[in-house]
């Protein structure tokens, strides 16, 4: 079984992406990328990006692990035998802004786990939407009219 990263909600402000791992997977969410740059916007063009991890849902097979990594650091490990969530939105936790302009690697061990990551992007992305400064001659494909 090879990664999969699904992009279940992409906005100019918050991204979920679910990833799906064998025994031993890494993959990586791309702060500059795809992973996270919605088509509405530009990455890269305001500043470095900044992103918040908002929350975390995981399950998997009996004796996973789950790590997540920013910058070389380890942000949290999961273990995949028992599902179970962490909601960082303010209420209970703040997000997690640990290496918050480190892209995410997630590495699945031991056995199979799927993890959902809720993301709250901060700097780094322009909009190519403007018409308040530009009107109708808005260019929707452009940073700029």
């Amino acid at each position: 079984m090879t990664i999969a990263k699904t992009i279940l909600k992409k906005t100019p402000r918050e991204v979920i992406i679910k990833v799906t791992g064998a025994a031993t997977d890494t993959t990586t969410l791309d702060l500059d990328g795809s992973d996270l740059t919605a088509s509405t916007e530009v990455a890269g063009t305001a500043g470095t990006q900044v992103v918040n991890i908002a929350g975390l849902q995981w399950t998997g097979a009996n004796g996973g692990l789950i790590t997540i990594t920013r910058n070389s650091k380890i942000i949290t490990q999961l273990q995949t035998g028992a599902a179970g969530a962490l909601e960082m939105n303010g209420q209970m936790m703040v997000p997690d802004s640990q290496e918050n302009t480190s892209d995410i690697v997630v590495t699945f061990t031991n056995a199979a786990g799927e993890l959902w990551v809720k993301l709250h992007k901060g700097d780094g992305w322009s909009t190519k939407i403007q018409p308040e400064q530009y009107g109708i001659y808005d260019d929707e494909t452009s940073i700029s009219a």
